[in-house]
């Protein structure tokens, strides 16, 4: 009888501690701190918005964001937590208008200055997380690049 209750006790251990470990694996973190050097501030009614995705393809129809945070200050440093895959791919806009609202629309404003993070100006570069791991990256933009 003590054999098959230890057992017991030994199987709902390992399974306690498998589903601990797989939820541990699976979450993946981006950390972004980004900076805007146009023209105009950066506060509470003049946000930048930033936005993960889990394709390169930014912009073109049908494509949606894993994830969009805004950031009220220059250098600012905005959280993504428990992104679904890897590689993603991180692009920004500046509300230079005010008042954006991302409940109420699925894309940019336009004529709003954006930018993707990656080494040459319009193309995006991947940004790998390992399962369970947290990546950060910097990113800077201006009003060079405007949205349509």
């Amino acid at each position: 009888m003590r054999r098959s209750a230890w057992r017991v006790a030994m199987l709902v251990f390992l399974a306690v501690v498998s589903a601990n470990m797989a939820s541990d694996e699976s979450g993946r973190t981006l950390r972004v701190k980004v900076t805007y050097t146009g023209p105009g501030a950066v506060d509470e009614g003049h946000r930048i918005f930033i936005s993960v995705f889990d394709t390169s393809y930014i912009g073109h129809q049908g494509v949606l964001p894993l994830a969009t945070v805004s950031v009220t200050h220059n250098g600012q440093t905005a959280s993504f937590k428990d992104l679904p895959k890897s590689p993603v791919y991180v692009a920004a806009f500046y509300d230079k208008a005010g008042g954006y609202d991302p409940a109420a629309s699925d894309s940019p404003p336009s004529g709003a200055p954006a930018g993707l993070y990656g080494k040459q100006p319009g193309i995006a570069d991947p940004v790998a997380i390992e399962a369970g791991t947290t990546a950060e990256i910097e990113m800077t933009f201006d009003d060079t690049i405007k949205m349509p």
